[in-house]
């Protein structure tokens, strides 16, 4: 489940109960990210953390090793159709060679043309997750 709102303390429990396996959010939406990690674990679902584009990696740093995944949004998160942002690659580069067993999600402009971006190997696949929410459907 990827939380894109301003208090996730406050889904915790909503989502845990509604049968989440995973409780994603941003961390520039809390103040206490240590608190809110071990919430989500005594609520028996695995923690994933996200940072939006102008967030640096090291930000993400402190808690990479109390966490299960890491997203690195390469959109600006809430408008769909974005273009893939390709300079926040970096950052999963980084995360993958700072953190090699970390799951890493790659969110945002993901399609046919940038995919293969998120997937340039260094030790392994630079993504583990990637995710694909706007598609425009028309006739042929």
């Amino acid at each position: 489940m990827h939380m894109m709102v301003s208090r996730p303390e406050q889904w915790v429990k909503p989502m845990a109960v509604a049968g989440a396996n995973q409780y994603t959010f941003h961390l520039e939406a809390t103040e206490n990210p240590g608190a809110l990690i071990k919430d989500i674990r005594e609520n028996g679902m695995k923690v994933g953390l996200a940072i939006k584009p102008g967030t640096t990696v090291e930000y993400l740093a402190p808690w990479a090793n109390q966490i299960d995944m890491a997203l690195v949004m390469t959109v600006e998160p809430g408008f769909g159709g974005q273009k893939f942002m390709e300079d926040m690659m970096p950052k999963v580069h980084w995360l993958r060679t700072q953190f090699p067993s970390l799951d890493i999600e790659v969110d945002g402009g993901v399609g046919p043309d940038t995919v293969h971006k998120c997937a340039e190997p260094v030790g392994r696949s630079l993504s583990d997750i990637l995710v694909r929410n706007f598609c425009k459907i028309g006739k042929e």
